[in-house]
């Protein structure tokens, strides 16, 4: 108030004291509206998006992949979204990772020139992009988190071919991932390379549907001398009419624990595929924050259990 009466005289005009007192209020509800403008949320809310693209049909193996990724950015303004597709679709996924401003993205697909270019124009873009299940060399994504399909795949070889002194081990698989069974294929023969009078016979099923058919004709051969089921459905059709043992299975459902209790499986992988939810969401959040720009390969442990 000393303020406005002093500069008021150095006018030379004399202010009345209630118009001083009138003057201020105005000044202090003035820097009152101000601040609270300056508190006031702006008015578009804060968005950050990121995208999960993955090759195949939505199952619960993803499903449990998006639950743990979710645990990890249910953060307010991350908005999470899952694109299905497969091969009819990739040019709607590529506009869509072309135009949908993201902030990192997971991506899971075959490894093709497709995926490589799609990749490469997506970092070259400023996304970060973490793969899910399969990596893809010589792309410029900066991470990788997955099950090690080689490594699980070479035990259980390893185990059958202390198990058994001779003869075929069946394995019947298919699994949701890409490469999946191949991985696990490869690294199995490997094992087996302990006992070279051991030898191993893959049956791949696209279908589900067809493990229990794959599981009684293999049966029928008199060179079987164990049987791997690789895969949670593969698995869930198969141990109902699997009589050879040893049987191993690999599977992600809680339910193949009790398989192995029961004696009915000799051999138990159990996959974690909700913690390769968790620990990619880890990474897309760090990398999409700027921590972090060295490539990073992430193996998701899994459980073993063998009698």
């Amino acid at each position: 108030m000393g303020l406005l009466v002093r500069l008021s005289q150095s006018l030379g005009e004399p202010v009345p004291y209630a118009r001083v007192a009138g003057l201020g209020s105005v000044v202090g509800l003035l820097g009152l509206s101000a601040c609270r403008r300056a508190t006031n949320p702006p008015s578009e809310a804060f968005q950050f998006p990121m995208a999960v693209c993955i090759w195949g049909t939505r199952n619960d193996f993803w499903d449990a992949v998006l639950v743990g990724m979710q645990s990890r950015l249910s953060l307010p303004g991350v908005q999470l979204e899952p694109m299905f597709f497969r091969d009819p679709e990739r040019a709607q996924v590529e506009q869509r990772l072309r135009e949908g401003g993201w902030r990192a993205v997971a991506f899971c697909a075959p490894a093709s020139e497709w995926a490589k270019r799609l990749i490469d124009q997506t970092v070259q873009a400023g996304i970060p992009v973490v793969l899910l299940g399969v990596d893809i060399p010589d792309v410029a994504r900066l991470g990788y988190v997955g099950t090690y399909y080689y490594e699980a795949g070479r035990r259980a070889g390893m185990w059958y071919a202390q198990r058994l002194r001779a003869g075929e081990v069946g394995v019947v698989a298919g699994h949701p991932v890409p490469h999946a069974v191949s991985e696990f294929w490869e690294g199995f023969r490997h094992g087996l390379l302990f006992n070279r009078r051991l030898r191993a016979q893959l049956v791949p099923v696209s279908n589900s549907r067809a493990a229990a058919s794959a599981v009684a004709k293999l049966q029928e051969a008199r060179q079987i001398r164990g049987i791997f089921l690789m895969g949670a459905e593969v698995a869930q059709q198969g141990i109902g009419v699997a009589r050879t043992v040893p049987l191993g299975v690999f599977s992600w459902r809680e339910p193949a624990r009790e398989w192995y209790i029961a004696r009915r499986a000799h051999l138990l992988i159990l996959e974690r595929p909700q913690e390769i939810g968790v620990r990619a969401a880890n990474l897309m959040r760090n990398l999409s924050q700027g921590r972090g720009s060295d490539f990073q390969v992430i193996y998701t442990p899994f459980e073993w259990r063998a009698h």
